[in-house]
């Protein structure tokens, strides 16, 4: 059976950075106890190993009171990060992706000019959570898609509306652009910031051509992340035969009968070492 490999699948630019920090820090602070606000990634097996060199998840900032404390790549809210920074005791270490922290500023910034601003991605994902408190609680909201738009736009606009529109980083840019559409019949100015990385739409983009082109897709990630199960989504509607795993053990020599192709795509927070065991095992199973 052949397979064929996403090249962009794995990790991203903002990972890889996190990553490397985190174990920077474990190097540089042997003795100091080091935690990571939240995953520092979306990847069980990595936060894992991070904790095995030394470095804790921290579901709070409250929790603590001194030490090395890193902030993870989807960034964390604006109070929380104040409140770590006016802690002499903590020392912080930044990892927040660098296009996370453009779209915060954007954020920042259409808040001071008094823009309604209006975010395209997952409410309770901690980036979106984080780009929402730079904004004006009363003029920033997050939707999913199109769909929300109507009730939304009616309930928060004040006329004659001035709206900023961005995206969490992983969104599709087909998901953005459908909204941006919702706004332009609307009278007054709308912004609209390209927030999403690169990465994210190359891996998309890839991913779905070679869903055309095999019979069975396996996207690999944690079941927590949400650019993985945008991607998940985007190669089950064109390939049906898609499964979306994060270990090797949940795959099934079932998935692969009769199968002559097999595509393997991961999301931005999946390790390089877990994409081949998982190539490894389906040798194994077909």
């Amino acid at each position: 059976m052949k397979i064929k490999l996403v090249t962009s699948a794995g990790f991203c630019f903002g990972v890889k950075r996190a990553v490397n920090l985190a174990v920077k820090a474990a190097e540089d602070y042997p003795d100091q106890t080091i935690y990571n606000l939240g995953p520092i990634i979306h990847n069980p097996q990595v936060v894992k190993n991070l904790e095995a060199k030394g470095i804790h998840p921290l579901d709070s900032p409250k929790d603590v009171d001194h030490g090395i404390i890193i902030i993870r790549s989807h960034g964390v809210t604006r109070q929380e990060l104040s409140q770590l920074n006016n802690n002499p005791a903590i020392t912080v270490i930044d990892a927040t992706c660098p296009f996370v922290r453009r779209a915060q500023e954007i954020v920042a910034r259409m808040k001071e000019e008094k823009y309604q601003i209006i975010i395209v991605g997952e409410k309770h994902h901690p980036e979106v959570e984080g780009l929402i408190s730079y904004g004006d609680p009363d003029h920033t909201l997050a939707i999913s898609g199109p769909e929300e738009m109507p009730v939304e736009v009616v309930k928060h606009q004040k006329k004659p509306h001035k709206i900023a529109l961005l995206a969490q980083t992983t969104q599709s840019y087909e998901n953005f652009n459908r909204v941006a559409e919702c706004l332009l019949p609307l009278k007054g100015e709308t912004r609209c910031f390209n927030t999403i990385c690169n990465a994210t739409s190359d891996r998309q983009q890839e991913s779905l051509a070679i869903a055309t082109e095999t019979d069975c897709m396996i996207i690999i990630g944690g079941f927590s992340s949400a650019n993985t199960t945008r991607l998940y989504q985007l190669c089950k509607a064109i390939q049906p035969c898609s499964y979306h795993i994060e270990i090797p053990e949940q795959l099934q020599a079932k998935w692969f009968a009769d199968m002559h192709t097999v595509g393997i795509t991961a999301g931005a927070s999946t390790p390089k070492w877990l994409i081949e065991k998982v190539i490894h095992e389906i040798n194994n199973l077909s």
